[in-house]
């Protein structure tokens, strides 16, 4: 008689350390991450607006071993669909390593208007954690006479 396998335990109750986008990040020779221009807010004078990069970063810990599965990061509107998606790897939480980190790039992205946009990572169609990013349709700048 086989023993019995042990089921997968699925994360459902991970800690968020970090959750936040920006325009670039770079990594030293020790591994250590540096985070570039980090965004909450973006200013545009006409929509919509593109972005050449953007990187989101979210970073979980958890307690007891396990996973987090069928992983998608989105971008939803003020309302309506979201305007990108992008699934990502698993999430494995293992004895040696319950801090995971996940950085998504979404390239040439369109905002279709101004407003407040969630960014938001998933696990099973179940959101995991979200922000916002503002943005903002500003004025010109006022032409001073010479």
């Amino acid at each position: 008689m086989q023993p019995e396998a042990e089921p997968v335990r699925i994360a459902s109750d991970v800690s968020i350390t970090m959750a936040f986008a920006c325009e670039n990040f770079s990594t030293d020779p020790m591994q250590r991450q540096t985070y570039h221009n980090v965004i909450d807010q973006l200013n545009a004078l006409a929509f919509p607006v593109q972005t050449q990069q953007l990187y989101v970063v979210f970073a979980f810990q958890r307690t007891i071993p396990g996973f987090l599965v069928q992983c998608v990061v989105d971008i939803l509107p003020p309302a309506g669909e979201p305007i990108r998606a992008q699934p990502v790897q698993d999430l494995a939480f293992r004895p040696d390593q319950m801090l995971q980190r996940n950085i998504v790039a979404f390239f040439g992205m369109t905002w279709p208007t101004p407003g407040e946009y969630t960014v938001r990572f998933t696990s099973r169609g179940n959101v995991v954690a979200s922000f916002i990013i503002r943005l903002v349709q500003v004025q010109p700048p006022a032409q001073q006479m010479p």
